[in-house]
């Protein structure tokens, strides 16, 4: 059983879909978890879902100040991070508006780098934190269509591998999870519901994609979160510095 009592966690994006699963997981295992997302109304909501101490903060990845004040403003030190909103549009590279470009390496690299940033220092103070980033495959491994995520994901690993040299010797590990397709359950097994992943493809072509994972199905939020939860524990100490893909065998190197 994962014990996260007395620890306090940030989870940026924690309103809904993947966010909202770490958010469930981690209030379930006993963190105070705050989430800060630009979506308040939606991150009350999931908030009182919530089996266990949950709050809801606005904050905006692209403001710096924002973040600032939003960290400044917690009743209790940080000893959990996880990175976790981000946001991406598939389009061809050479047909990208550059500030759309500016955009997705903004929201998934330099808001979650300057937020971690601005949480470390007090990890490394108390000789204890985890910090804990939810990359992408297409990070690893490229993805047609999505070349800025796909830079700004794999700019997330390079930070986690390179942080984690800096702050080992405090007790502060530093992961990332990588996801492929993730879906909430809510849109079957297939998904064809909600998320934009999901909601551009229509059930025949997800079908096919289904085909692509050897576990036969693609991922659920609860997939990462127990991920997420795994990293953020005590179990965890000896594991720093490193990226667990959790992503149905979609990709295997």
């Amino acid at each position: 059983m994962i014990d996260l009592r007395g620890r306090t966690a940030i989870v940026t994006g924690g309103a809904s879909n993947i966010g909202r699963g770490i958010t469930l997981r981690l209030a379930e295992q006993g963190a105070r978890v705050v989430i800060l997302d630009r979506d308040l109304e939606q991150a009350e909501k999931t908030a009182a879902d919530a089996d266990g101490e949950v709050s809801a903060v606005a904050a905006d990845l692209l403001d710096p100040g924002s973040l600032r004040t939003a960290v400044d403003g917690l009743a209790s030190p940080v000893d959990i991070l996880v990175n976790n909103a981000g946001w991406v549009h598939t389009v061809g590279f050479l047909e990208k508006d550059p500030a759309e470009v500016e955009l997705e390496i903004r929201l998934n690299l330099l808001g979650p780098m300057l937020l971690t940033q601005l949480v470390v220092p007090g990890m490394v103070e108390r000789g204890w934190g985890r910090v804990v980033s939810i990359a992408s495959e297409a990070g690893r491994a490229g993805q047609r269509g999505q070349v800025a995520y796909s830079g700004a994901k794999g700019g997330i690993l390079g930070m986690t591998r390179s942080l984690s040299h800096e702050v080992g010797r405090h007790g502060v590990t530093v992961n990332a999870v990588s996801p492929a397709m993730t879906v909430p359950e809510s849109d079957g097994d297939i998904g064809t519901g909600s998320m934009q992943q999901s909601r551009d493809r229509p059930p025949e072509v997800m079908a096919k994609i289904v085909k692509l994972y050897p576990v036969g199905r693609v991922g659920h939020p609860r997939d990462i979160a127990a991920a997420v939860a795994f990293l953020c524990s005590e179990e965890a100490g000896f594991i720093t510095g490193q990226t667990l893909p959790v992503n149905g065998g979609f990709v295997t190197t």
